[in-house]
């Protein structure tokens, strides 16, 4: 078996194949070389078989080199049947560059054999765990919880209808303008970290037309948008990308009323599972969940720290946040002390 790097006929033959989550489509090559990232990807090759294949970023900055699989989305790895090889020859190449961090983050689909070959492959020096909540579509999410949740939910979906609310199933482009406004706005009104509007421009030009992403979205009956959602999605799976609604219509629950629509639609197609993403086990985001009847999972970034020298833990944590932003590097846990700011 050989490892080569994808080349553009390579990549046009993978994407083709069935089966493969949404962050294993190699248009995240495009949408992170657009974004500025030195992205690569690897494949395994059995004469003119491929047999597997992995992304990768490899990101320099303050003297101290990091690889990820893969950054913005949380999940990366390899695809196929030889990934255990895959991860192996993505820590050699790590030593190569003389990385000094290599992190890959596991699905929370991975099956817990698949996860054990992974974490063998890779030899993490740290594992953070990380909880997300799935839910099966083997039915609607309304018909799996109990009737005072449905109704509550049912009452609120006819809020939104009530408010003369339109589901779309893909914004165009002065919608997406809008909605990055509405998104700008609503993360500074809760203190988070955005992702650049470049990161959902180029979801909606590249990752829609592959088909691996939906950014739905909600209108009223003046035609103003009032919000939506974007989605990652595959045969397998969708999953709860990044989401924002202006706080004005939230009484009306513009959110449970463009999910509904999107569960009606994912399951249409045969998706077997919906993946709401990460959030803290304690809050109102969680208990949201939860009340559509989702269940606590979890998944794993594996970091292996490749040379234990002071470059890396001679920053705060802050500092390697700022430095490497939108990406796993080490947990907090791992700085034997915390430097001053």
């Amino acid at each position: 078996m050989d490892f080569v790097e994808l080349t553009p006929e390579l990549t046009e033959s993978i994407a083709r194949v069935p089966g493969a989550l949404p962050v294993h489509h190699p248009v995240w090559l495009d949408i992170l070389r657009a974004l500025g990232e030195d992205a690569r990807g690897i494949a395994a090759a059995d004469g003119s078989e491929i047999r597997g294949w992995l992304f990768y970023t490899v990101t320099r900055a303050s003297d101290v080199t990091v690889i990820n699989s893969l950054p913005y989305i949380a999940y990366g790895g390899p695809h196929g049947v030889d990934a255990a090889a895959l991860l192996r020859r993505l820590r050699e190449i790590a030593a190569e560059l003389s990385a000094d961090v290599v992190s890959v983050g596991t699905s929370p689909l991975l099956a817990e054999h698949d996860e054990q070959l992974w974490r063998d492959a890779i030899a993490p020096t740290h594992v953070f765990e990380n909880s997300v909540q799935l839910q099966s579509l083997a039915t609607h999410p309304l018909d799996q919880i109990s009737k005072k949740r449905r109704d509550a939910i049912a009452s609120e979906i006819r809020r939104s209808e009530r408010a003369g609310f339109v589901a779309i199933d893909q914004l165009n482009d002065q919608q997406l303008d809008e909605w990055l406004a509405i998104y700008r706005e609503r993360y500074a009104e809760i203190g988070a970290q955005p992702y650049p509007d470049e990161f959902h421009r180029q979801l909606h030009e590249r990752a829609i037309p592959a088909g691996i992403a939906e950014m739905r979205g909600v209108v009223d009956p003046s035609g103003r948008l009032v919000g939506g959602i974007a989605f990652l999605v595959s045969q397998r799976e969708a999953t709860y990308f990044s989401s924002a609604f202006t706080s004005d219509v939230r009484n009306l629950y513009p959110t449970t009323f463009l999910l509904n629509e999107a569960f009606h639609a994912f399951r249409a197609r045969g998706i077997e599972t919906f993946n709401w993403h990460s959030s803290p086990t304690r809050g109102g985001v969680h208990a949201y969940k939860q009340r559509w009847g989702a269940r606590d999972h979890r998944h794993f970034y594996l970091s292996a720290l490749l040379e234990n020298d002071t470059k890396l833990f001679s920053m705060t944590p802050a500092e390697v946040q700022r430095a490497f932003p939108l990406r796993f590097v080490l947990p907090f846990s791992a700085w034997p002390t915390i430097p001053p700011e």
